[in-house]
């Protein structure tokens, strides 16, 4: 339709000025890239209607002058809306971040693991053959580090341990921070026993690497759907589990532990 405009010159010879239109459009409806092809492919389907009408194959309205200052003003407006799409893509690239991740942690945050656990009930309830555990972690004795070491400490040492944490899983599995010392690992594909012993391995990780703080983690993992496909429920039952954990260091006087 802008190449038809550009040979006919539309309504009073106006018709090559509606090109000013195709960049606002092109970066609004196509990524980035893809946009500044098809301003280019334009530009140049344009230069070659007017190289035709010179050899005298079609009837081109527009002399050179003025298809040389309407392109110029073309390329002022394409410039424009390159440089508008792109602070809008990163503003929406800092929005989406901050929806989905936990700024201090790197991890995701709870909003989006709760959102992807729903979302992962769902698909087990129609295929009964797939599995996914989820783990959830708290920290043993985090409250002694604000207290003894302050909180700028304690943020230091809640991303050392989300570092570990996430190491210590695959990087399709989903690992969040849902608030203070806690944290919910999302496993795919998941054996109970396999992750159990993954999950001792991290203790023992944190315990030696934060034994100046008396660290350590207790957790509580369930199965779905084997042990239920109730978002509520299963985020309970691993609530307990955890709890039970830390119950059981106290009561076995774990070396780690003391009641916070």
């Amino acid at each position: 339709m802008l190449s038809f405009l550009s040979i006919t010159g539309g309504l009073r010879g106006t018709g090559l000025y509606w090109i000013y239109t195709f960049p606002l459009l092109a970066f609004f409806m196509k990524p980035i890239r893809q946009a500044f092809v098809w301003n280019g492919v334009l530009i140049l389907s344009i230069l070659t209607l007017y190289w035709l009408g010179q050899q005298g194959v079609i009837n081109f309205f527009y002399n050179w002058l003025e298809l040389r200052q309407a392109l110029g003003a073309y390329m002022a407006v394409l410039l424009l809306s390159l440089f508008y799409s792109l602070i809008l893509n990163g503003l929406l690239r800092d929005l989406k971040t901050r929806a989905t991740v936990d700024m201090l942690t790197g991890l995701h945050n709870r909003a989006f693991v709760f959102d992807t656990l729903a979302k992962l009930i769902d698909v087990v309830k129609r295929k009964k053959d797939i599995t996914y555990c989820l783990a959830y972690l708290d920290l043993d004795n985090f409250k002694r580090v604000n207290d003894l070491y302050g909180h700028g400490e304690g943020d230091s040492v809640l991303r050392e341990v989300a570092q570990i944490i996430q190491e210590s899983f695959r990087s399709g599995d989903v690992v969040g921070r849902i608030g203070g010392d806690e944290f919910i690992v999302i496993v795919y594909d998941c054996r109970k026993e396999a992750l159990l012993k993954r999950l001792d391995s991290i203790r023992k990780r944190i315990e030696g690497t934060f034994s100046k703080y008396g660290l350590s983690i207790s957790y509580g993992v369930v199965t779905v759907p084997a042990e239920g496909t109730d978002i509520n429920m299963v985020l309970k039952l691993a609530d307990k589990r955890m709890y039970d954990m830390k119950r059981r260091k106290k009561e076995l006087n774990y070396p780690q532990e003391e009641k916070e």
